[in-house]
């Protein structure tokens, strides 16, 4: 598109940006009718552009925003057209002090352009396959996509699970059920019914997205198909697994439990809000445990029967040290039965109560009844 009238290349550049800057803004479009909208950037390369270069032993010139050349955006996210012209310009600069130098450009380049291989290696793969390839690298960050995969349908669950019982509680209906069945069993067949309707959503959207790729085999689909490849034939599937059926039952307990005591979600929400703040923190972190995973803080965290799933999920790739491995699994599995056994008194006692959900310390006193 031709610049705008309101743009004079020849005015200085406080006035260009004054003109320009409604098209930068959207206030203006620029363009035809046909094919118009705002401006995307603008760039200002002063004349005396030579006096703002920073050379080696100079003096450092102190910030100043209008010095040098300027780029104006409103988008702030995408960096990559700066980065390009930066890379232009100081490229373009460096030739010129090349020449001034009376160096051969071509040579400098080629030095430039001079490199040694670097091989990665992997120190505990078979002999002779050492050699680190794509295949592992997406290996290694592969479980990223199962412990967001295991939240989000962690947080689906035990939510429906929670807002069922207070529906069900609410509604009285929770009365007729306890008259044909035994509220250990009635607890017992929440959390399996709706555990294995989570994994068949789960199963449904894997196989839906693998049927996708298959049918539409092209160029764009060919990466994901790489990276399913390699996750389809790693040990990392039989973990996803275990930790979100043992992540299920640990966290499907508490909110079970939760839900038994109120009777209206506007009640659960101040007792749900600290385990959903407590299962943000492994997500929010996914990203740092995969890039170390033996960390120490992060083998604390792994420690943590709350963290553990998703933490653990996030190191299976890292093959963990086996004390982690077996004795995460083990404190997992107990906290799994205690908190499920407190869930079943809270349940029990709790599913009929109506009026205020109990204080701390009467569900203490329900802990140690025999009952």
């Amino acid at each position: 598109a031709d610049l705008p009238d309101e743009g004079d290349i020849s005015a200085p550049p406080a006035d260009i940006v004054k003109a320009l800057r409604p098209y930068l803004t959207g206030q203006k479009s620029i363009g035809s009718d046909d094919n118009s909208g705002p401006l995307f950037a603008l760039i200002l390369i002063p004349k005396n552009v030579d006096e703002f270069i920073n050379r080696p032993g100079a003096t450092p010139q102190a910030p100043n925003p209008s010095a040098g050349i300027q780029y104006w955006a409103s988008n702030l996210t995408d960096s990559r057209l700066p980065e390009a012209i930066a890379n232009s310009i100081n490229a373009e600069i460096r030739k010129q002090e090349y020449e001034k130098l009376e160096l051969n450009t071509e040579l400098v380049r080629n030095v430039q352009r001079t490199r040694m291989p670097l091989n990665q290696l992997d120190p505990s793969a078979a002999l002779g396959e050492e050699a680190v390839s794509m295949a592992d690298t997406f290996r290694q960050f592969a479980p990223i996509g199962f412990v967001y995969l295991m939240f989000i349908s962690l947080m689906q669950n035990v939510q429906y699970l929670l807002s069922n019982t207070i529906e069900e509680k609410s509604n009285r209906i929770i009365e007729v059920l306890l008259a044909s069945v035994t509220a250990g069993e009635l607890m017992m067949g929440k959390l399996l019914g709706i555990g294995l309707a989570g994994l068949t959503t789960i199963a449904v959207w894997l196989l839906s997205f693998y049927l996708f790729i298959t049918l539409y085999d092209s160029s764009d689909t060919e990466l994901i198909s790489q990276i399913l490849e390699v996750v389809l034939s790693s040990d990392l599937i039989p973990w996803f697994v275990f930790y979100y059926f043992a992540g299920y039952a640990l966290y499907s307990g508490v909110f079970l439990a939760i839900g038994s005591l109120c009777n209206t979600l506007k009640e659960a929400q101040a007792m749900m809000t600290p385990m959903i703040m407590i299962q943000v923190v492994p997500l929010a972190t996914m990203f740092f445990i995969v890039l170390d995973p033996n960390n120490t803080l992060v083998r604390i965290m792994s420690w943590f029967p709350l963290f553990t799933p998703y933490v653990m999920m996030n190191r299976a790739a890292a093959n963990p040290p086996l004390v982690d491995v077996i004795g995460t699994t083990i404190m997992l599995i107990a906290s799994i039965v205690l908190v499920l056994w407190m869930s079943g008194k809270i349940f029990k006692h709790g599913v009929l109560r109506t009026g205020q959900p109990p204080k701390i310390i009467e569900l203490f006193r329900l802990f140690r009844s025999p009952k």
